[in-house]
């Protein structure tokens, strides 16, 4: 996991992995107690990618300057990319997840 920046106006990268390890753990724990498997995983770049690589349908946030996941896409494992700068503070996006979530009906 990459740790948090020492914090700039504007700038807020939080934690997140660009390993697959954490997902393929987690997904085969799941496994290996017989429970229940997504059928979509949403997550960040590690999770995103591992996921697509062991064949489940995967969708996530990808950094602007990080190809994996927009790779994974061109290859047809990873099934939607949303390209954003992921050192932006999630308060900077919130016009974007409010245009989102009307277009998808699930705004309050």
């Amino acid at each position: 996991m990459r740790a948090e920046d020492v914090e700039r106006a504007g700038r807020a990268t939080g934690a997140h992995t660009h390993s697959p390890l954490p997902v393929r753990v987690a997904l085969a724990a799941a496994a290996e107690r017989g429970g229940p498997l997504p059928e979509l995983v949403i997550g960040d770049h590690g999770w995103v990618c591992g996921a697509g690589q062991l064949g489940f349908e995967a969708m996530g946030l990808a950094d602007t300057d990080d190809p994996a996941l927009f790779v994974g896409e061109a290859e047809g494992r990873v099934s939607v990319v949303v390209p954003l700068d992921d050192a932006v503070r999630s308060d900077y996006y919130r016009p974007l997840t409010r245009y989102v979530l009307n277009r998808a009906c699930l705004s309050q």
